[in-house]
């Protein structure tokens, strides 16, 4: 429109100075441009409005689809929304199941590990060494042992239990007592017993070595009655033979029953040797006491009957120089000292007899007293070496812990050792002082009765007297 308002715009403009003749053209050109203007507009209206309904149907189709796709959309985000809920729910599943397959692959670990440390002690692992690369195969940290692990495993458990209850002879090498390898005949008694005779007809019990692949001869010899039963059984002649049910604990104990003395008293330590010089000079000084209280004769009834009827005959002189004669008897002794006092009061010839028991008391008692001390020093000194021990025991405890046992056997040997050899020497020691104690006492009982029946005799031959009478004869 504004095209046409120019067009006419223009074709006036020139038309102003143009006569009026020309009007009739410039009208008729307006009227032919008006027309062919309004025929643009029909046509332009025309388009206008066939595009609109193009847009229209244009927009209703994507309005068509904006809602189809919107439904789309939302159905999506609910499928969406279920495969989230869909995988947390195959997350925790999953992650029940790796718990689980981490619970049976522990499970499968421990129980492999179990069955390697029992292989390793068992007797028939040398027959069948492929058990132990099989267990190595399960116990691989990078490989799940699953099914064939269990298998495996349940395999060599069963296997076992079958070599339970065989009797197996066969030919096969051990490492004997020398540690060389020996090649002799075998005898396996379920998986608790292992017998060897090698080619020079040593005998011996076997038990397994570190890994079990290898047999060991254990140290120290079965004995001659169980050799013979053995010998029987290994040449066919008997259908006994020595077992240990213990698994390995009894025959074991043939190598520490052989242990040497001198092995025994190094494990007590130090304090071992105390204990033993206690015993030494225990053992002297009992010797001596021995010694010496038997030459002391007891046929003291016999003395005393020869010294009463002197007494009662009154022969002083012979009875004094009888008692002289039998010095070696305290008896005699202490009457001999006695007899110098003859004619004095009771409480003198009384406290001259006390003064002759006195004097052999000494010799009597000699070393006892020592005997005692050292009875109490032995179990002491034991028990110095026990604590000593304990204290070594607790620093390896406190340096390398308990893991392995045999590292605190060296202290616990050294307190078990001196204890037992402190009361071994001390109890001996007691008993031996005990009857040396009796001895002692059994002659002075005697000594004091053979006193009273002298005392008593000189009483009735007038030879004691009273104080009045010792006053009136001065």
């Amino acid at each position: 429109m504004k095209t046409l308002v120019l067009t006419i715009f223009t074709i006036l403009s020139l038309s102003t100075n143009a006569p009026a003749q020309d009007w009739e053209q410039t009208a008729q050109a307006v009227n032919t441009i008006v027309a062919q203007a309004q025929n643009n507009a029909r046509q332009t209206q025309k388009i206008i409005t066939r595009e609109k309904k193009e847009l229209g149907a244009e927009k209703k189709q994507l309005e068509i689809g904006i809602t189809q796709k919107q439904k789309t959309f939302e159905a999506l985000k609910l499928r969406y929304d279920e495969l989230l809920e869909r995988e947390k729910a195959l997350q925790e599943e999953l992650a029940a199941q790796a718990h689980e397959l981490k619970t049976i692959d522990g499970t499968i670990r421990t129980s492999a590990k179990q069955a390697r440390d029992y292989f390793h002690e068992s007797l028939t692992t040398s027959e069948h060494p492929e058990r132990i690369e099989s267990l190595k195969n399960i116990l691989q940290p990078e490989k799940f042992p699953g099914l064939e692990g269990i298998k495996t495993l349940f395999g060599l458990y069963i296997n076992e239990m079958a070599s339970s209850g065989e009797i197996v002879r066969r030919t096969g090498k051990f490492i004997g007592n020398n540690g060389m390898d020996v090649s002799g005949d075998l005898v396996r008694i379920g998986t608790f017993t292992e017998a060897f005779r090698g080619p020079d007809g040593t005998l011996g019990f076997l038990r397994p070595g570190s890994e079990g692949s290898q047999l060991l001869a254990v140290q120290g010899e079965p004995g001659w009655k169980l050799s013979g039963i053995m010998n029987d059984y290994f040449d066919g002649k008997g259908n006994v033979f020595p077992v240990d049910i213990s698994n390995g604990a009894a025959f074991t104990r043939l190598a520490q029953d052989q242990k040497s003395v001198w092995d025994w008293l190094s494990a007590g330590g130090l304090l071992v040797w105390p204990i033993i010089l206690v015993g030494i000079v225990a053992m002297v000084l009992v010797i001596e006491r021995f010694y010496a209280l038997s030459r002391i004769r007891g046929n003291s009834d016999r003395n005393m009957k020869v010294i009463i009827g002197m007494v009662s005959t009154g022969e002083w002189k012979k009875c004094r120089q009888f008692c002289q004669a039998q010095s070696q008897f305290p008896t005699c002794r202490i009457i001999g000292h006695t007899l110098k006092y003859m004619g004095s009061t009771r409480e003198i010839i009384e406290n001259a007899f006390q003064e002759g028991l006195l004097k052999e008391l000494p010799m009597l008692e000699r070393f006892l007293p020592t005997l005692n001390v050292l009875a109490a020093v032995a179990p002491l000194l034991g028990l110095l070496g026990t604590v000593t021990g304990m204290i070594n025991t607790f620093q390896i405890i406190t340096l390398y812990g308990t893991g392995d046992p045999r590292m605190m056997s060296g202290g616990i040997s050294e307190a078990l050792v001196t204890t037992q050899l402190g009361l071994a020497v001390a109890v001996p020691i007691m008993i031996l002082h005990h009857i040396l104690e009796r001895r002692v006492d059994k002659i002075i009982g005697d000594m004091e009765e053979k006193g009273t029946g002298f005392a008593v005799a000189l009483m009735q031959k007038g030879q004691i007297k009273t104080r009045e009478e010792l006053d009136a004869a001065a």
